[in-house]
């Protein structure tokens, strides 16, 4: 049974929930530090979670737009999340990228796995437009006893999201969103059915709180979408990262390396009625990049800088599935934009 639900309690683990935030989701970020204050108020023992965020302030492909918010302004409006979180208790480790280097999210969360895989039970990686369900802690908590129970200790966990893209997609569907088919429109975000809409956290908790146990099941076969997923330290100390030829497919370069080192043996465990929030049509998900009008961050309208960057990240992957060809690093990218 699902018990103290909203009541304080003592979680069993230790965790890391990592975060990327860059500056055009910012006005994004501030809902996003709500929903942690959601997952993150009944639990007493703090000590056992550890917050960390990463600043990226960099601007190889976007600019920000001055006429509309300043640098410092950005600052401010980030710290303000950091001291929201660090008020509740809670450890907040953070850092700001900013400068010449290239810095993004695949490179942040290879990091992060592997600097906490040593000093947590489990990694977790948040993204500015998603909210873990309130019960998170208590799934996985629960879930590492079973695993436990088997000796098992390699593995991946996520929660539950409402429709989306294709049925090979269903086996990580809320069971109350199954029957509902995948909108391809123009304005598929404004429907609340699809994973891509927002939702709030007032709605997603309501929805949970009809839980009265856990409905945790298992596919042999990685289907991670990067929001609020879940992995076993001993899956990093196994090996299992993001490889360092990824410059921006995080999610499937983790469940590429995963399938392979694992094979037979993957393993990776579903929360079926738990349902998380992935809005990645969020209407602040872009915001303050000059010369652009992108809220909702649709591929397509980004800029040509970003679809050099992209078509680069997406040919390592052929090339990291395929086993052949030399990957192509951030000197190739900067070669390829200095030369427009």
């Amino acid at each position: 049974m699902v018990s103290d639900r909203g009541k304080i309690m003592e979680i069993k683990n230790k965790y890391v929930i990592g975060t990327h935030v860059m500056w055009f989701e910012i006005e994004m970020y501030a809902e996003f530090i709500d929903g942690l204050v959601n997952l993150l108020e009944p639990i007493t023992n703090k000590e056992n979670v550890i917050i960390d965020l990463c600043f990226n302030m960099l601007q190889h492909f976007e600019k920000y737009d001055t006429d509309k918010i300043k640098k410092h302004e950005l600052l401010i409006k980030f710290k303000k999340g950091v001291s929201k979180i660090e008020s509740m208790g809670y450890v907040v480790n953070h850092i700001i990228k900013d400068g010449d280097e290239f810095y993004y999210h695949t490179d942040y969360r290879r990091d992060l796995n592997y600097n906490y895989c040593k000093i947590v039970d489990y990694v977790m990686w948040g993204e500015t437009d998603s909210f873990f369900p309130k019960e998170a802690f208590q799934a996985i908590d629960a879930l590492s006893e079973y695993t436990d129970s088997i000796d098992e200790h390699k593995y991946i966990a996520c929660f539950a999201d409402r429709k989306m893209w294709d049925s090979s997609w269903d086996a990580t569907v809320h069971i109350d969103y199954e029957g509902h088919v995948y909108d391809e429109g123009e304005n598929h975000h404004l429907n609340p059915n699809q994973a891509k809409s927002q939702m709030s956290i007032k709605k997603m908790n309501e929805i949970n709180s009809k839980v009265e146990e856990f409905d945790i099941r298992l596919i042999n076969y990685p289907k991670i979408d990067g929001s609020c997923l879940v992995i076993s330290s001993d899956l990093i100390k196994s090996g299992v990262n993001i490889p360092l030829c990824l410059i921006y497919n995080d999610d499937d370069g983790l469940g590429i390396m995963a399938e392979k080192l694992l094979q037979q043996n993957y393993k990776q465990f579903i929360v079926k009625n738990l349902l998380k929030v992935h809005a990645r049509r969020h209407t602040r998900k872009r915001l303050y990049v000059k010369h652009e009008n992108n809220p909702l961050s649709a591929t397509a309208k980004k800029n040509d800088d970003f679809q050099k960057f992209l078509k680069l990240s997406q040919e390592n992957i052929y090339k990291l599935r395929a086993g052949k060809g030399k990957f192509k690093e951030y000197d190739d990218l900067k070669k390829i934009l200095e030369s427009k």
